[in-house]
């Protein structure tokens, strides 16, 4: 567990069994804290700060930024002072919590919690939010009593009290607006700086290059900092999944080496469930192919760090919808600007200016819901909450236009995304386009800058276009994995069904079984999609049969390779 971090405060009755934890995974003991023993893995690094005691993780202060930001932890305590842990915003080192034995019990992968006596089991109150509100990650997880300091939170325990508050908010960058013109530069000058922040770090890096814009993104700012990198790409053998012209295009203008790899259906069994253990639903089964493609690559070189480009759809406010023109008309920019936005998203979204302008009408006289979508399809929406568990970020952003407030949430669901890779699991994986430098500097950027020339992600285009190929940089379309997914659906969904209509969410009474049957026994799919809920169920009962005997039956045959 090279990356593990395990620790205890109070409760010392488990003080033993904990440090005989921390040993097994091969964690060594920090002892720079008054009243908290932490160990940790070799894999992360360690310092201080005035503020703190202990830094883990990488933890980056310059003055080109004004914040200190990276993928780090705080420890501080003293004498007569409460235990403080603080998680970096956004891409802070992961981290759950709990309440046992008098005491505080942090840990960073729950396989480290293995034979210790701790009791926990399925929250089922968990499972009905997540059903209905999907990715939106809160503290609380699927686990009774186990909650995860988010990032951009800290926690502090007094030895009787846990207190949890948000240090970090998007909304104050949210309501801030930069000159147009700043835009490009800027964004061009922070997320090298940002990468280069990251590379300095390391040793050796592998780019998982798609051939999208977002990672073509990374390997550029990557070669503009002299960084050497080694790519790897994947390719379906249907068209839709194959990208590879772009990823060698990149590959060759940044001067990396590419390694390609064909994903097929062979490694795709959607009944096999999660190969780690985890305190909720991570893993998506349909990514196990692409998992092992990319792993191959990233085992060829075992010490490096994984660079991906993860977030930049997010990051970057990727729209299809007339929001941009809805924000310029709701700040009362001059009338210019939001004619400028309704020609440009109706161009982006392909259809004519007055399509567009009567989408604006019908938003302007009746806007919907702002608050966190509901997807409720195939379960029993009258077992399921009508509002989804509170969130650090609910709060805020009442005076922010719509448009902006859908790339907050944007941002927010990518979060939830950032540890379900198996590939990447117990790995340092980089996603330079969420630091926060980069989240803070785009959420300033107007909506209406994003969509310049009827193109999506206009502005960070716009800023990387010197330093990529040109046919890459202005690509519309997008690499997917649809025809491959829904062959492999249709080739297992007998062994799916059992899953569906057979296991716990059926039994609580929280999924609409009889939907999902005709679903099921359908002959053929023909222009829906819904086949990726299903599988989005599936995934969450196969999490739950992988953890109710957690802590008394021995780890899986797979749990065990990680």
């Amino acid at each position: 567990m090279d990356r593990g971090l395990l620790g205890i405060a109070g409760a010392p009755g488990l003080e033993s069994a904990v440090a005989q934890a921390a040993a097994d995974h091969g964690l060594d003991r920090i002892d720079k804290l008054d009243g908290l023993t932490l160990y940790a893995g070799a894999g992360l690094k360690r310092s201080c700060s005035p503020a703190s005691n202990v830094i883990l993780g990488d933890h980056f202060s310059s003055e080109s930024f004004s914040v200190e930001w990276g993928s780090f932890l705080t420890f501080s305590s003293g004498p007569g002072k409460p235990t403080e842990i603080a998680r970096a915003p956004l891409t802070g080192l992961p981290l759950y919590w709990c309440r046992t034995g008098g005491g505080l019990l942090l840990f960073s992968h729950l396989e480290l919690l293995r034979g210790l006596d701790i009791e926990t089991g399925v929250d089922v109150d968990f499972l009905r939010h997540l059903l209905a509100y999907s990715n939106h990650r809160t503290a609380r997880t699927g686990l009774a009593g186990v909650e995860e300091l988010l990032p951009g939170t800290r926690l502090a325990f007094d030895g009787h009290v846990t207190q949890v508050k948000s240090i970090w908010s998007p909304w104050p960058h949210a309501g801030r607006q930069i000159y147009d013109r700043d835009a490009v530069p800027l964004l061009d000058i922070t997320i090298r700086k940002c990468v280069s922040a990251w590379a300095n770090e390391r040793q050796q890096i592998m780019l998982e290059l798609s051939g999208g814009l977002d990672s073509s993104i990374v390997a550029a700012a990557l070669a503009a900092g002299d960084h050497g990198f080694a790519a790897a790409t994947i390719a379906t053998a249907s068209p839709d999944g194959d990208e590879r012209r772009y990823a060698r295009a990149v590959a060759e203008r940044c001067g990396a080496a590419l390694a390609e790899y064909i994903h097929d259906d062979s490694e795709l069994d959607l009944a096999a469930g999660p190969r780690f253990l985890s305190p909720r639903p991570s893993t998506y089964g349909v990514l196990a192919g692409i998992d092992a493609a990319l792993g191959t690559a990233t085992a060829q070189l075992p010490g490096a760090s994984i660079f991906t480009g993860i977030g930049g759809d997010n990051v970057f406010a990727i729209t299809h919808s007339i929001l941009p023109v809805i924000d310029a008309l709701r700040i009362h920019e001059p009338i210019r600007r939001p004619a400028a936005a309704l020609r440009d998203c109706a161009r982006l979204c392909d259809v004519t200016i007055w399509h567009a302008a009567r989408a604006v009408y019908r938003h302007w006289r009746r806007p919907p819901a702002t608050g966190w979508p509901r997807e409720d399809e195939y379960c029993a929406r009258s077992a399921l909450p009508d509002a989804p568990l509170p969130h650090a970020w609910d709060h805020g952003g009442e005076r922010i236009p719509p448009g902006k407030i859908r790339h907050v949430q944007s941002i927010q669901r990518i979060l939830d995304f950032l540890d379900r890779p198996g590939r990447w699991y117990g790995r340092d994986v980089v996603a330079p386009l969420l630091s926060q430098p980069v989240v803070e500097l785009c959420l300033s950027i107007p909506g209406w800058q994003w969509v310049v020339g009827g193109r999506d992600r206009a502005a960070a285009r716009a800023a990387f276009a010197p330093r990529l190929p040109e046919f890459v940089v202005w690509r519309r379309n997008k690499g997917r994995l649809e025809t491959l997914c829904a062959k492999a659906f249709i080739e297992q969904r007998a062994r799916l069904r059992p899953i569906l209509l057979e296991g716990r969410l059926a039994r609580e009474g929280l999924l609409d079984r009889e939907r999902i049957e005709a679903y099921l026994a359908r002959e053929r799919l023909a222009g829906d999609y819904d086949y990726f809920r299903l599988l989005e169920l599936a995934d969450v009962e196969l999490w739950i049969a992988s953890i109710e005997g957690f802590g008394r039956v021995p780890a899986s045959l797979a749990q065990r390779a990680y």
